[in-house]
């Protein structure tokens, strides 16, 4: 059934994409607003059921990269779904909906997660389901943090390439990365905290300490020290972006990167 869903799901975004590659690439005429918002709408709770209803049902959950791939388009998905109502982003769908479109592609040919093996509870899947959430923010954050990057080159060179002069300005996109780095944040911290509880819960322990949750809090502490800085300091433009560069890269080395390695390397210190 979730197969099947995901399959629906990814259509739509191929037909979204083609769509918005045609208005916004090839100059013609405007968006048929209600087919548009339908799809998007469509897409978004076709996708949303694929991606949550393992959390909330009774069954084992499993989660592996595939997972956190379909994940994080979802959430790309419904950024700008909310994000447009607050901001002009005409000329983000193209590269948006490459990178879902990708996204949903290797979550289906890549196999399916691990089995979770430790307790399963209300506490836990909360912590679990935190932790994904502000990942996926983080990833997308770290996605318009490099459109930043491109936008900046093109107002200090001669860029012809379409995709990056169709762009939203580099404010908008200044704009929707604090709102993502803020809101994942908030669920960073919300996950760290939940993390301390179940580990108390669970082992007995304060924290129980792991290269994941080492590169976690030096993630959380980088993405703090970015939000300081941008209410106190007025950081912003290539500085704030290459921040959050540094905080994903903490992040992904942290539940992506090379566990083995990283546990040999830190029991050895």
């Amino acid at each position: 059934m979730l197969t099947l869903l995901t399959l629906l799901t990814f259509t739509i975004y191929l037909i979204l994409g083609w769509h918005f590659c045609q208005i916004r690439l090839t100059g013609q005429a405007a968006a048929r607003h209600f087919p548009e918002t339908i799809l998007l709408l469509a897409g978004l709770c076709i996708h949303g059921t694929v991606v949550l209803l393992p959390f909330i049902s009774s069954q084992q959950l499993h989660f592996g990269a595939a997972e956190s791939l379909s994940l994080t388009a979802w959430l790309s998905l419904l950024i700008y779904i909310v994000g447009r109502r607050y901001w002009q982003l005409d000329g983000l769908e193209p590269p948006l909906f490459a990178f879902i479109s990708c996204f949903i592609l290797l979550s289906m040919l890549l196999p399916a997660g691990h089995l979770i093996t430790y307790v399963q509870n209300t506490l836990s899947r909360s912590h679990f389901l935190l932790a994904m959430l502000a990942q996926g923010l983080i990833v997308n954050a770290a996605a318009i943090a490099i459109l930043m990057r491109f936008s900046d080159r093109n107002l200090h060179g001669n860029n012809r390439k379409i995709l990056v002069r169709t762009l939203p300005s580099l404010l908008t996109l200044e704009q929707l990365l604090f709102s993502c780095v803020t809101l994942g944040f908030i669920l960073l911290s919300a996950a760290l905290i939940t993390g301390v509880y179940f580990s108390i819960q669970h082992s007995g322990l304060l924290l129980t300490f792991s290269h994941k949750t080492i590169f976690a809090f030096m993630s959380w502490a980088i993405f703090g020290t970015l939000l300081a800085g941008r209410l106190l300091y007025g950081w912003r433009g290539r500085f704030a972006a290459n921040w959050a560069l540094a905080g994903f890269i903490l992040l992904f080395l942290g539940y992506i990167g090379t566990r083995i390695a990283l546990e040999v390397f830190i029991q050895k210190g």
